[in-house]
């Protein structure tokens, strides 16, 4: 068997997807520069290209195969004999198509398996086609050994899998039943993600408010946080994906009271009309999110409301469109995202009368027209406010951060003028208090107030 040399140790990883993919891919990185490979960018200077794709949707779905294709062709091209492995979602969902329709590729990991490459670099070096489902034990510690930092914000995932039954989504199918991880071992890493200069946790599953039930019988979201909020240092935590039947009171109570917390709470509601949220099968009604958000604003102040939703969904007749619209108008919910309903095999919506695309996209623009409205009305409220910013990047003209009220990756940014005073104080990676001047184009402009 040939042996690999140093010089060849060389691997990228390509991420797509949802920021539990990114924890996954950080997860991979560890385990291989642990083995003594070298993490490199550039495809060019690889070995090993590893592309961790998703499978959620048909939009990710095309992107990750465009993605496998364009690195195939690029190795191609530049007479590169790297090896391509695929991993993630879509392998999960697609394993037999792919395994047919990719001969190119060498390898084939899903969800429960991606952690045995690192174990199967030697055989797929010398030719050998791996394609495996197994199942293993994620070490989340791993990654701290050989961190690699996205901008002194880390994910951390508390949770793996999902118990719902959402009738249009995949993900039960792809990553099974939830299964949490021990309260001490999501604290050891935060631990250590503090100490290494991590200022934003921000904590992630597929149903964060549901954490704990399977372990310890009941839900343990808010024994969590108290639990990380007990750790040392100037760090803050976030949380995505709450669930609005699983979020407690006693949760919304622990958000009010610790400091390092953010007031911002992302809870996807999907929809507001009865008929639409039972096809989907989903709980609740316009009413019940309503008073449920009128919860949420009265136990935190200066709360910031996150939610995404789903429009022509099957059965979305006009008048459940219109529920959705007023709903909008009314609550004003300062952080909101659409996506146009996507038909998946294998989903219970797929058998639905379906919503034609003219009518979907004709939504579409309507539903975030209105959304853009809220949002600068919003945002030109916040002109002349101050707030604890965190700042993570630098360009020519503009210190980068983001306030309480900004997640990575889906929120705005501030953009803070580099003036005499901002270049002589501030640093990358640290909190400063930046006063609003101006919301231009979905982000916000501001200056450094010492």
């Amino acid at each position: 068997m040939k042996k690999i040399k140093d010089n060849e140790k060389k691997f990228s990883v390509i991420t797509l997807g949802c920021s539990k993919n990114t924890v996954d891919s950080e997860l991979l990185i560890a385990s291989l520069m642990d083995r003594g490979y070298e993490h490199v960018e550039n495809i060019l200077e690889s070995n090993y290209v590893i592309v961790n794709t998703c499978g959620f949707i048909k939009p990710a779905i095309n992107q990750s195969l465009q993605t496998i294709k364009d690195v195939i062709q690029t190795l191609k091209d530049n007479g590169k004999d790297s090896k391509v492995i695929v991993s993630g979602c879509l392998v999960s969902r697609y394993k037999n198509k792919l395994i047919n329709q990719l001969k190119e590729v060498d390898a084939f990991y899903d969800t429960n398996s991606f952690l045995s490459i690192p174990n199967d670099i030697e055989n797929i070096e010398n030719g050998k086609r791996i394609v495996k489902m197994s199942g293993y034990t994620p070490d989340y510690s791993a990654k701290l050994s050989k961190f690699v930092s996205t901008g002194y914000f880390s994910y951390v995932k508390i949770g793996e899998g999902c118990n719902h039954t959402c009738s249009f989504c995949a993900i039960p199918l792809i990553r099974g039943k939830y299964k949490s991880r021990p309260i001490e071992d999501i604290v050891q890493e935060v631990k250590k993600l503090v100490s290494i200069g991590i200022k934003e946790i921000i904590l992630v599953s597929q149903d964060t408010s549901f954490y704990g039930y399977d372990l310890y019988g009941k839900l343990c979201l808010d024994k969590l946080l108290n639990s990380i909020c007990s750790i040392d240092g100037d760090f803050w935590i976030r949380m995505l994906y709450l669930y609005p039947t699983t979020l407690t009171k006693q949760t919304l109570e622990v958000i009010k009271e610790n400091t390092k917390i953010v007031k911002y709470v992302d809870i996807p509601l999907q929809h507001v009309s009865a008929r639409v949220l039972k096809a989907m099968r989903r709980p609740g009604n316009k009413d019940f999110y309503k008073n449920l958000l009128e919860k949420i604003r009265n136990t935190i102040n200066d709360v910031v409301i996150r939610s995404t939703f789903i429009v022509g969904h099957p059965m979305e007749e006009e008048e459940d469109f219109l529920e959705l619209v007023d709903f909008l108008n009314e609550v004003k919910i300062e952080r909101a995202g659409f996506f146009k309903y996507y038909r998946e095999k294998n989903t219970f919506s797929y058998n639905l009368k379906q919503v034609n695309f003219k009518t979907k996209q004709r939504r579409y623009k309507i539903i975030t027209s209105i959304q853009d409205k809220i949002l600068k009305e919003w945002s030109e409220k916040q002109i002349g406010k101050v707030f604890k910013t965190l700042i993570y990047e630098e360009d020519e003209n503009y210190f980068i951060g983001r306030a309480y009220f900004d997640a990575p990756e889906v929120d705005s940014t501030i953009k803070v003028i580099k003036d005499q005073k901002s270049r002589r104080k501030i640093k990358l990676g640290n909190f400063y208090n930046i006063k609003i001047k101006e919301f231009k184009e979905y982000d916000f402009y501001g200056e450094y107030i010492s």
